[in-house]
């Protein structure tokens, strides 16, 4: 009779454990995707800024050619 309710207490025991870790799993994914929408977020906004610098430096080279050489 002991030997029975050890064995249904183990039994709940591994369920929980598992239960446990699908758990932890999921967490862990969700705080995976937080961090590449992160990641994602601040390098779109960082080739935005090096695009808009590119064109500034672009557009004055530029506006510095055309007024110095006129063709």
């Amino acid at each position: 009779m002991i030997e029975k309710i050890f064995r249904r207490l183990n039994r709940d025991r591994r369920a929980a454990q598992l239960i446990e870790e699908a758990l932890l799993l999921s967490v862990a994914l969700v705080a995976l995707s937080l961090l590449v929408g992160g990641i994602d977020s601040i390098l779109k906004q960082a080739g935005t800024f090096t695009s808009g610098i590119w064109t500034s430096i672009s557009s004055t080279l530029n506006s510095l050619f055309n007024s110095a050489f006129h063709w």
